[in-house]
């Protein structure tokens, strides 16, 4: 009896050892699927996380292929019964390993040799700003405290309007009879004549007064001139706020023959704008620490690799820009009216946005007086604005931009320049005359800046006023 008791226990402990031996053998066949599978879920996750891209990007797509791939690696180490295959998948899993491996020796090694991928490939860049015209790239020089100006002496030829629209990936054709163009920058980085030694008035302000997307001779300031008999110096550039334009003029605004200096001010973002100065031009002032946007050498392999990737896949659905319709005049027209954030409301204006609104007004009026010049201000609204009452919504309108409502934003700005000396000149009310003719005077789709008739306008009314300035002064 004894002995059948012994021999059931070595029989048992036999059986427990077959088990475990078989256990091990089937985590060791896997152990390595598991891990690469982790490994890559884990990749995808924290990038995605972490980055946040949006979907159309390529880089949102990689990481939902890593996860996917480390999913379906676990999945099939789970389900896949066969030593072969296993050891098929084991192989796979060690090469990418191995790769893995080479990848990262090339990254560091490129790293530390300092090997410059911007000079290699695509016309010798990696910078995916240069796709977009000239004029809706911002300036990149650095320029007194914090501020930025356009490399000066630059050209570029093409069709803006057509090409930020393909690069948005829109379906509008609002722009298929654009007529090329080409864009000249002076040696200070502005569109001037390069002759230009002398002027009677400067005028300081963003992309509504660069208009890189319309011939020189139709810009405002070039309208203006050649209606006032005024040699006018623009210095207009995109991403720009009210700080960068008193930078600008008391850097290029100053001549022997100049007496009145212009700021126009856009309603749309110039406030925003201000907001983001102040805060770099605070954070250089207490730490010494400022921004910059040029590009330095890009060593990386890995994100050269990338992003001649992302130059040929695209993931981005095509889409339409069209927002609303201007009927007006008896017509019917497909516009973009401008997405928010929109114009302040001064009633809910913060006291600390109200004085930061003061503070770059003092600022305009100090530099211009201090040069010997007299302070203008000409207001440019948004199209939400002008259109106001003209249009209506068509289903992708944000409803921020669908319930907002004309408030009194000029006429605050006008009491603040009053009460400082700055002459004001409201360009509205001559835009809003021609929209009610059905008149478009903004681009139409997408680009929400003055178009050719709505700068001719502008430019129509501030040669009124220069005019006018003139008579009272003689």
């Amino acid at each position: 009896m004894g002995c059948v008791v012994a021999g059931d226990s070595i029989s048992n402990m036999a059986g427990e050892m077959s088990r475990r031996e078989k256990g091990a053998e089937w985590w060791r066949q896997r152990a390595l699927l598991f891990a690469g599978g982790a490994a890559l879920l884990a990749a995808g996750v924290i990038i995605l996380t972490q980055l946040s891209p949006t979907r159309s990007s390529l880089l949102f797509w990689l990481c939902m292929a890593s996860a996917a791939f480390g999913v379906a690696l676990a999945v099939l180490g789970l389900v896949i019964r066969s030593a072969r295959a296993l050891a098929v998948l084991r192989l796979i899993v060690i090469n990418a390993v191995v790769l893995a491996v080479l990848l990262g020796v090339v990254e560091g090694t490129c790293r530390l040799a300092g090997v410059d991928f911007n000079a290699f490939g695509g016309g010798g860049r990696t910078d995916s700003r240069e796709d977009y015209p000239l004029c809706f790239r911002e300036p990149d020089e650095p320029l007194g405290e914090v501020y930025f100006k356009r490399t000066g002496g630059v050209e570029w030829t093409g069709r803006p309007l057509s090409q930020i629209l393909a690069l948005r990936h829109g379906i509008d054709i609002a722009y298929r009879d654009e007529p090329e163009l080409t864009l000249r920058y002076n040696k200070e980085g502005f569109r001037n004549p390069p002759g230009l030694k002398d002027w009677e008035v400067v005028v300081a302000g963003d992309s509504f007064t660069e208009t890189g997307y319309l011939p020189e001779e139709t810009i405002f300031t070039s309208v203006a001139a050649a209606r006032s008999g005024l040699r006018i110096k623009n210095l207009g550039l995109c991403n720009t706020g009210p700080f960068t334009h008193v930078e600008y003029l008391k850097h290029f605004g100053a001549a022997p023959s100049c007496k009145i200096a212009v700021l126009a001010f856009f309603e749309g973002n110039d406030i925003n704008d201000a907001v983001v100065e102040m805060r770099d031009r605070e954070t250089f002032r207490t730490t010494g620490v400022r921004p910059y946007r040029q590009l330095g050498p890009q060593t990386s392999f890995l994100k050269a690799v990338y992003q001649r990737a992302k130059t040929r896949v695209h993931f981005a659905e095509k889409r339409t820009y069209r927002n609303a319709t201007l009927t007006a005049g008896g017509k019917e027209l497909p516009i973009t009216l401008q997405p928010p954030p929109m114009p302040p409301d001064p009633q809910t204006l913060s006291p600390e946005r109200k004085q930061l609104i003061a503070q770059f007004l003092d600022e305009w009026r100090d530099a211009v007086q201090k040069q010997g010049m007299t302070p203008w201000l000409l207001y440019l609204p948004i199209n939400n604005r002008t259109y106001h009452g003209l249009w209506h919504a068509e289903p992708n309108l944000e409803e921020e931009a669908k319930s907002w409502v004309p408030n009194e934003l000029p006429s605050m700005i006008q009491t603040l320049c009053l009460e400082r000396s700055i002459a004001f000149v409201d360009a509205y009310p001559a835009l809003r005359a021609a929209a009610e003719q059905g008149t478009l005077v903004y681009n139409p789709i997408f680009d929400t800046h003055l178009n050719a008739e709505g700068s001719r306008l502008v430019g129509e009314v501030l040669a009124t006023a220069l005019r006018n300035h003139a008579a009272k002064s003689d």
